[in-house]
């Protein structure tokens, strides 16, 4: 269908409530590389509010327009030389789409910048909305100022979602950093349908009564055929009870629903009894594909329960802190409480296509809804309950969206906590726990390598991690003299920093990093250290694109909270074009 809104495609991505929030976002972007502006120009033609862009004097823009030098970064460009490159990339950026707000801020040197201090004064500027950083190609020493800006924001009780991106010769990462990021609207592939078929016929009075009043019996054929099959559904159970001598009493309604293989074998020859003719009836077909709704009660997942038990101390907690609660607080201690009141979440209120007349299917849809309306209602009055307890100054203003959100989206609950990059790059864990639990995971990951062992992502990582070491021991990256016998000294050096961190990784007697990164065969030694001394931290632009979409994708979910942001490490490996996603 035409429409005139530019954004319709992802509209219909997002919805038009994370459209409304990327609107009201603010991205900072500290240093204009390829792979920096690659990533705020994917977040620019989608419509962020306003983005701005930190950058220092000590940029290499000026010396290559005197040199005559060609960009390896297609936003900077020739250019008037007086102009700084932060200026020039945000020019260039605004041009792709005059709705959104571009800016930049010099700083003599990134190395001695406040960041707690100047996005403290963009985000003023800025006002409300979503605020995100990302950092671009920054030197370690860099980076974990801003990750400490952005962990422990001084002018915030929450931390600022930070992405640190990186284009490194062909290989590139992102690393998401987030100590709190609920994602209500997480969008699983594999969503089931909330139907609530095994709920007592009293909770949802309505559903039984008309699902038992269609009389199958009295019906044409085409009537027959077009019977949602979710009145199929609980009539098979129904006759699948007494036919099982099963006492109809409520108390008994969960535990003598089909449980056995024996059991839900029976219960599906019942669903294909009732059927006139099997090969056309396809309310019935999808009825026996569904079987299982009929009697799978589903239950909220671990993390979710989890996140349920300890939401109610959280909140208090905060108050005695004086801290704030957030939307996210407040919506997980009234799920709580409104299970705990009726033993069951709420409804979510939508059902799946399905073979059936339009009137039948209007007439479920509108069961559903009213059942949803009021479990809603339920839960706004719970969260009025929590605003008398706890006081308006404490508790955030819950609208009717993000209630309906949160009930539609009930089984999908996640929060995502990452370590913070400083922690990772200096190998600091909260608990033994978290440290074996991480670097188990790192072994596994080594059990299933690329069928080209050395393309394995991982090693690349960690080959990456050994450049930032090297650069903290000498102020450059290897390969900045390209004279054969310093490059090979380099070389030599950064094969040792990677021994190390493979130590600190605890994966020394590892067969597959024995076998590459820290193999002894002639033909093979050194052949990671020799490929990143290479590169010099070189900037090629079509890497630094992939990295770029990668990394604005995740912008995006952070800002919306839809989807599942990765967790927390995405390697790029731009010599087999494969990739890999690594919790550190």
């Amino acid at each position: 269908m035409a429409t005139t809104n530019k954004y319709d495609r992802q509209l219909r991505l997002w919805g038009s409530n994370g459209q409304k929030l990327l609107s009201e976002s603010c991205v900072i972007l500290v240093n204009a590389t390829a792979v920096g502006t690659e990533t705020v120009k994917n977040l620019v033609l989608p419509g962020i509010g306003s983005f701005h862009i930190i950058d220092d004097y000590e940029s290499d823009y000026g010396s290559r327009l005197a040199a005559n030098e060609p960009f390896s970064n297609f936003f900077v460009f020739d250019h008037d030389g007086e102009l700084s490159r932060a200026q020039v990339a945000r020019d260039h950026l605004s041009e792709l789409n005059p709705e959104v707000k571009g800016g930049f801020t010099n700083v003599p040197s990134l190395l001695e910048a406040d960041f707690s201090q100047l996005i403290q004064d963009i985000s003023k500027e800025h006002g409300h909305g979503k605020l995100l950083v990302i950092g671009a190609d920054l030197p370690p020493v860099v980076s974990m100022a801003l990750s400490e800006a952005c962990w422990n924001p001084s002018f915030s009780s929450s931390s600022i979602p930070l992405l640190i991106v990186k284009s490194y010769g062909l290989i590139g990462s992102v690393r998401v950093q987030t100590s709190y990021h609920p994602v209500i609207e997480s969008k699983p592939d594999n969503s089931k349908p909330d139907l609530r078929l095994a709920m007592y016929p009293s909770v949802f009075p309505e559903l039984h009564e008309y699902a038992h009043s269609v009389d199958l019996n009295s019906l044409d054929n085409q009537g027959h055929g077009h019977v949602p099959y979710v009145v199929i559904l609980l009539q098979a159970l129904r006759k699948w009870r007494e036919s099982s001598g099963v006492n109809n009493a409520e108390n008994d309604y969960y535990s003598k629903l089909p449980k056995t293989f024996e059991e839900k074998t029976a219960f599906r020859i019942i669903i294909k009894s009732m059927s006139r003719n099997w090969n056309n009836e396809v309310n019935f077909q999808e009825a026996d594909e569904n079987a299982y709704l009929a009697y799978n009660v589903e239950e909220l997942p671990p993390e979710t329960l989890e996140l349920l038990m300890t939401a109610e101390d959280k909140m208090i907690t905060k108050k005695s802190s004086g801290a704030f609660a957030t939307v996210f607080d407040v919506l997980l201690v009234a799920l709580k409480r409104f299970i705990d009141q009726k033993g069951y979440p709420p409804l979510n209120g939508s059902i799946p296509d399905m073979a059936s007349s339009t009137e039948s299917y209007i007439h479920l849809q509108e069961i559903y809804k009213k059942k949803a309306d009021e479990d809603k209602n339920d839960m706004r009055r719970l969260v009025e309950q929590l605003v008398s307890e706890f006081g308006s100054d404490f508790i955030p203003v819950v609208s009717d969206d993000d209630l309906g959100i949160l009930c539609k989206n009930i089984f999908n609950i996640r929060l995502l906590k990452t370590r913070s990059f400083i922690d990772e790059y200096l190998n600091r864990y909260i608990s033994n726990e978290e440290k074996e639990e991480i670097l188990e995971e790192l072994v596994a990951v080594t059990y299933d390598p690329y069928e080209v062992p050395e393309h394995t992502p991982l090693l690349w990582y960690i080959a990456l991690r050994a450049c930032d070491h090297f650069y903290d021991k000498h102020g450059y990256f290897p390969g900045k003299d390209n004279r054969e016998l310093a490059l090979h000294s380099d070389a030599c050096e950064l094969q040792h920093q990677i021994e190390n961190v493979v130590k600190m990784l605890n994966l020394e007697n590892n067969d597959l990093v024995k076998s590459t990164l820290c193999c002894t065969d002639e033909d093979k030694q050194m052949i990671f250290a020799k490929e990143m001394t290479r590169y010099f931290n070189a900037e090629i632009h079509n890497v630094s694109s992939v990295v770029g979409g990668v990394a604005s994708q995740e912008a995006v979910k952070l800002i919306t909270s839809q989807y599942v942001p990765i967790d927390c490490l995405y390697i790029y490996n731009g010599l087999a074009s494969v990739a890999g996603v690594y919790r550190l």
